[in-house]
């Protein structure tokens, strides 16, 4: 698993989370790729003091593709400290590693920043068939996130209340699958005056302003103490988007009556189907014919400026924002069909996995269409199965669910050649070993690489990493850059979509750092990198490592 912050993972193998910053997921991973079948999720967390005290402070999501929800389930402090908690779920042919589709399972933990807590177990394993079914109901407790400050007990709405609730302060995330739900509330009516008027509205929108669902109540439809309101989310509003949309629960009340709001959750119905589900005309903002369809082709660096520009307020009042790999799975082809020919604005990595495509032809013959480059530099991985020989025995053995994720090409030689560890790490460490690439030759070629990449698209950043490289650093890995040069890349695709989307910190666009390649002494040393020796610590699977202590590991691992 991944840790995040603000997750830690502490000297005995846990992982802790202490209240700063709410709402994120705090650990992830390890996206495997499993057999069809049910599967049984197991953890023990021992939460700290509880600032809203019944309320839910941790949410677990059992996720495939990055875009298919399995599982999920909040907890309170007082489910946590009843001992070891279990999710079921379920494995579909058509996302199973049979169905010969990607699609990597991933559990994500997520903090509601209102408990510490310590994550001290999590296991997997595939359930027999004495177990019971997987559960169909999922339920979204929310009455917790209301709150801007941490108070316990019920929300109070008073009469003097102005304008609205939001129900969420500006940093939580709540987003949902598609399919059918409904919005139950369960509150006490301390005074009613005027039974026969209007004493309560809420409203669910989307992060663009959009309606899903608007209802109002009069006085005496309160006076049961429970209301339900049914609603549908799309797929293109729900995690099948690939982006899903943030949503809001907005209330506003008329001043006609004092209540208490005990509880509210979203339920989503057992088995509903979302075929031919909409959103209701009305619509807060512009029409959505006033902003242009944008798909953004590429990798892990295009799922982030997509990410960022979709939540960026400016760009997002012009821009319907989608992302899509360039190797599609066979169960997004139809949806990734969709999304391509409604698209206004196409912008494409420079990458060779555009060539095969399986879609190209489907690109619409109207649609503006954008290059921006793939930002990597091999310099400082000179070894990286990316720039060189891979590893094809440590690849076979891990397949399909990875410990290593970037391969080494030469330890793999040194493998065939030397098959003492010590003796090979050894060897490895000092170099001594002739038929190996230079690596200020490979620099050479790097950087008349990165100048033309410049001059093809007019963008500096290529002579930025040339003359920073050494003394910051620039990338994580090969094909990982940092939140700095991520902006870079932003600022290119602002200018040249004709827009402005002001990023003042690159840490939200520097998600790629929580895995790290450490760089090897003797090549920092030739190219004269004054950040990196062999003292540096990288990141890995939430620790730090060294040089020595990572490359030990993968030694040991894959023999």
């Amino acid at each position: 698993m991944e840790v995040q912050t603000p997750g830690r993972r502490n000297d005995d193998g846990t992982v802790g989370y202490s209240l700063f910053p709410p709402f994120r997921s705090m650990m992830y991973g390890p996206f495997l790729r499993l057999p069809r079948g049910r599967y049984c999720l197991t953890f023990m967390v021992q939460p700290g003091r509880a600032l809203l005290g019944r309320h839910p402070v941790l949410g677990v999501e059992v996720i495939a593709q990055n875009r298919i929800l399995q599982a999920w389930s909040d907890f309170t402090p007082a489910e946590l400290r009843a001992g070891e908690q279990r999710m079921l779920f379920e494995v579909p042919e058509a996302i199973s590693i049979e169905s010969g589709n990607d699609a990597p399972f991933e559990f994500r933990f997520t903090a509601f920043g209102t408990c510490p807590f310590r994550v001290t177990k999590l296991s997997l394993a595939e359930t027999g068939a004495d177990e019971p079914p997987c559960p169909g109901e999922m339920s979204w407790r929310l009455l917790g996130r209301c709150r801007l400050f941490p108070l316990p007990g019920s929300l109070a709405i008073s009469p003097l209340s102005i304008g609205r609730l939001t129900f969420g302060p500006p940093w939580t995330q709540f987003c949902l699958p598609a399919g059918r739900f409904n919005l139950d509330l369960d509150f006490r009516v301390a005074r009613l005056k005027r039974p026969a008027s209007p004493a309560l509205e809420l409203r669910l929108t989307d992060h663009e302003k959009r309606i899903i669902v608007e209802k109002r109540f009069l006085g005496r439809d309160l006076e049961s103490g429970k209301q339900s309101i049914p609603f549908a989310i799309p797929p293109d509003l729900g995690y099948e988007a690939g982006m899903p949309s943030r949503l809001r629960i907005e209330m506003r009340q008329f001043g006609t009556a004092r209540l208490a709001l005990d509880d509210l959750r979203v339920v989503r119905v057992p088995g509903s189907a979302v075929q031919g589900v909409s959103l209701p005309a009305r619509q807060v903002v512009a029409p959505a014919s006033a902003r242009k369809n944008l798909l953004i082709l590429g990798n892990c660096q295009a799922q982030i400026l997509a990410r960022c520009l979709g939540t960026h307020r400016g760009f997002s009042k012009r821009f319907r924002i989608r992302h899509h790999g360039l190797e599609l799975p066979p169960n997004l082809l139809e949806q990734s069909r969709r999304d391509l020919e409604s698209t206004d604005v196409l912008l494409i990595q420079d990458i060779k996995e555009w060539e095969q495509y399986p879609l190209r032809d489907y690109v619409p013959p109207q649609a503006q269409i954008l290059r921006y480059p793939c930002v990597r530099f091999a310099s400082l991985w000179p070894f990286d199965a990316f720039n060189g020989p891979d590893d094809r025995l440590a690849a076979a053995k891990d397949y399909p669910n990875f410990e290593f994720t970037y391969f080494d090409g030469l330890l793999a030689r040194l493998r065939r050649d030397i098959p003492d560890h010590e003796e090979r790490f050894r060897v490895y460490r000092t170099l001594a070993i002739s038929g190996i690439i230079d690596p200020t030759r490979l620099h050479g070629f790097e950087e008349r690489r990165l100048l033309a990449m410049d001059k093809r698209f007019d963008i500096g950043l290529g002579a930025f990493v040339l003359e920073n490289f050494r003394k910051r650093r620039l990338f994580h890995t090969t094909a990982h850059p940092n939140g700095r040069l991520l902006n870079m890349l932003l600022a290119y695709l602002e200018r040249e979509l004709g827009t402005r989307c002001t990023y003042w910190s690159t840490l939200r666009l520097d998600t790629l750092r929580d895995l790290q390649v450490p760089v090897h002494p003797i090549v920092a040393e030739k190219l004269a990198v004054t950040w990196a020796d062999a003292s540096t610590r990288y990141r890995y699977r939430g620790r730090t490592v060294t040089w020595d202590e990572y490359f030990r590991k993968y030694i040991a691992y894959y023999g």
